[in-house]
């Protein structure tokens, strides 16, 4: 899934179920950020202190230099969470829509005491257990022919586009140019709500996939979530939730809107701030635009020395920053996946 989802997916939810719209946007934001936090060196402060984050996402700049440990150690935490089904080691890293071990994570969150970064885990959790619908049925280790996307087929376009659209994805995000590696050989069109597709899987199974549903479904358990998530921790309940069936037409309605990332994303502001999902914007206007680098500008200085290099100081209130809330919040998370649920399930992938 994309920002659509990951990030006005999840505030509308939030919103709906009576968050308020700081908190909202604190889930919302850590959710979508579960895609854009790739930084994995510690930083050294001038001002004095160390802090590592944890590395949520990846981008290379070339495909070779993919390891076993970037597989394990972050697609699967938090992108492709295996499912635990089958016999056979790698049929049960492939990833299952609402799997026990994605319930598993659920109620280890649920579960765990109040944190100051509890909300963030909330926005990771979240991520990670949307993906397992939109992510289903593909696992991100290379492995022989497990992600094999066969005779792939997009409603409303051509053979020919299919072509184009994937070669553009390979120039621009070169992972997608390793055919082994989760649904590298369907592109984007899994993670793009408003798709129709079909295609034939390792084992010649025939899939029709009508991704609006998907998301819908997604949604839905995402809602039930934070019901539950409020149900635990009281502090965070504002107003009384809009119940399902009346935000379910609306938001069916912006899954099955067509467009590029940028049109879908303006679909769903303009959706908010019309309040179509009953719950009331504030007169001054949210926030709704997603910056990825707003909160590390919030916690950290950047400055260049006198050669060029880049030097960090810590702001006043580092130590209480969304940005080091995060990484906290993922830590905790990377530690429970690998460490604590997944060996359960005789999955060892840390």
């Amino acid at each position: 899934m994309q920002l659509d989802f990951h990030f006005y997916t999840i505030y509308t939810l939030c919103r709906a179920t009576g968050f308020s719209h700081e908190n909202a946007f604190t889930v919302a934001y850590s959710s979508q950020y579960v895609d854009d936090a790739k930084h994995e060196d510690a930083f050294e402060f001038e001002n004095g202190g160390y802090f590592q984050p944890v590395s949520t996402a990846h981008r290379f700049f070339s495909p070779d230099v993919i390891s076993d440990s970037v597989c394990y150690g972050i697609w699967v935490p938090f992108h492709f969470l295996p499912g635990g089904l089958g016999t056979e080691f790698y049929e049960r890293m492939l990833v299952r829509a609402n799997s026990v071990i994605a319930q598993e994570m659920i109620d280890h969150l649920l579960n765990s005491p109040l944190r100051s970064y509890t909300l963030h885990r909330l926005g990771i959790t979240l991520h990670v257990y949307a993906d397992t619908w939109s992510h289903q049925n593909f696992m991100d280790v290379i492995k022989e022919n497990i992600n094999d996307v066969k005779d792939l087929k997009v409603e409303g376009e051509t053979e020919d586009f299919i072509t184009w659209f994937i070669d553009k994805l390979k120039e621009k995000i070169p992972e997608y140019a390793l055919p082994k590696l989760g649904h590298a050989q369907a592109g984007t069109i899994p993670d793009e709500p408003f798709r129709i597709w079909e295609y034939t899987d390792y084992k010649g199974i025939r899939h029709r996939i009508i991704n609006s549903e998907r998301a819908l479904d997604a949604a839905q358990n995402c809602y039930r979530i934070l019901l539950k998530f409020l149900e635990k921790f009281p502090v965070f309940q504002q107003s009384e939730p809009v119940p399902w069936i009346h935000i379910a037409p609306e938001l069916k309605k912006l899954f099955e809107t067509k467009g590029e990332l940028d049109e879908r994303c303006n679909a769903w502001k303009q959706a908010i701030l019309n309040e179509k999902f009953g719950f009331k914007v504030p007169e001054e206007g949210p926030q709704l635009e997603y910056d990825e680098r707003l909160w590390f500008k919030a916690a950290v200085e950047v400055e260049e020395d006198i050669i060029g290099r880049d030097r960090y100081i810590r702001r006043e209130g580092f130590e209480r920053s969304n940005w080091k809330y995060f990484h906290d919040a993922a830590a905790l998370h990377k530690f429970v996946i690998l460490h604590e649920i997944l060996p359960e399930h005789g999955i060892i992938c840390g």
